[in-house]
């Protein structure tokens, strides 16, 4: 049987800074790290909420989950 261990995740709001010289969109990503067993819509709601601050455009709001992989005996 496999168990996640160190289970961390981001939020993460994607901003438009500028554009380059291909008239392509320059992202930056603002992260915060939130607790890994809240649900994916209250990581979003809490993402619209720090999205609506920013004075910048918003691009999107993300998760992202990251764990380790062990295999019990």
């Amino acid at each position: 049987m496999t168990q996640r261990t160190n289970a961390t995740t981001k939020l993460q709001v994607k901003v438009i800074t500028g554009s380059n010289s291909l008239d392509k969109d320059i992202i930056a990503t603002r992260s915060f790290t939130v607790n890994p067993e809240l649900a994916d819509e209250d990581v979003l709601s809490i993402g619209t909420k720090l999205a609506a601050l920013q004075s910048l455009p918003v691009q999107g709001v993300c998760r992202q989950d990251n764990a380790n992989l062990a295999e019990v005996h």
